[in-house]
């Protein structure tokens, strides 16, 4: 049996803090429309368009739109927003948005030396997320890790979305690999654990406190829901991989 040859990592939540910096940017463009003089505390506000996430999709590109045009019609306590005033804070919010996400980016403290760590030990590394193609790659190359990656697997790109198994085999392809000869760290049970464990990938279970992150070892999952293995830092994914190699050298 062949050792460890390539490393898949998911890539929001897992290798950077996706939720939370969306919605510290989301929280800078409604500081941006009510300093602009939207008459709305801000409290009520962030409720509301936290509600707007949840019902239109992280992905929704008109969040602040739907956020005004649901204070027009529902709420009574509020001044009218003009046409000209709803372009306006939309597009002041938009600009705190963006400003926010391109600023604050960045990776968890344990992913680039690890990352680096990895290639030293000539093992490939792939990230295979979801995601619109070219927002994925913008945050892969604000977050400066392109050359440490050897594949990018993205599901819009390929046609095919988590948790489908066959994203997984594609990637196992592309690298003439066999499961067994392949970890994947992931932050979910559902779309990075469950079709890791469809194609015999060693899954590992990454802990880093996200709002995906309700899963504990105790829940006793079973079956294709349990991961092979829990970490809660890239570090401890060293220990695995010699687990692993050392055990295939006692079966030769």
């Amino acid at each position: 049996m062949s050792p460890i040859k390539l490393i898949g990592f998911d890539l929001d939540d897992c290798l950077f803090d996706s939720t939370g910096l969306s919605e510290r940017a989301r929280i800078k463009g409604l500081d941006a429309m009510i300093n602009l003089g939207l008459k709305i505390n801000k409290k009520k506000a962030k409720q509301i368009l936290r509600e707007i996430v949840e019902e239109y999709g992280s992905n929704f590109s008109e969040h602040y739109n739907i956020l005004i045009r649901r204070l027009n019609q529902v709420d009574e306590n509020i001044e009218y927003i003009t046409y000209n005033d709803f372009y306006k804070y939309v597009a002041a919010a938009v600009m705190a948005y963006h400003e926010e996400k391109v600023s604050s980016i960045r990776l968890y403290d344990d992913v680039e030396y690890n990352l680096k760590r990895i290639k030293e030990l000539s093992i490939k590394i792939a990230i295979i997320t979801d995601g619109i193609p070219i927002k994925q790659y913008e945050k892969i190359l604000r977050l400066k890790i392109d050359k440490l990656i050897d594949l990018i697997v993205i599901s819009d790109e390929i046609g095919i979305k988590k948790p489908n198994p066959e994203l997984f085999n594609y990637c196992l392809k592309k690298f003439g690999v066999k499961g067994q000869e392949t970890i994947y760290v992931g932050d979910r049970i559902d779309k990075d654990i469950i079709p890791a464990n469809a194609n015999k990938i060693y899954s590992v279970y990454l802990h880093r406190g996200g709002k995906y992150d309700n899963y504990k070892s105790d829940f006793k999952l079973q079956g294709d829901f349990k991961p092979k293995y829990e970490i809660y830092s890239l570090k401890e994914l060293f220990e695995i991989i010699n687990e692993i190699n050392n055990k295939r050298k006692v079966i030769k």
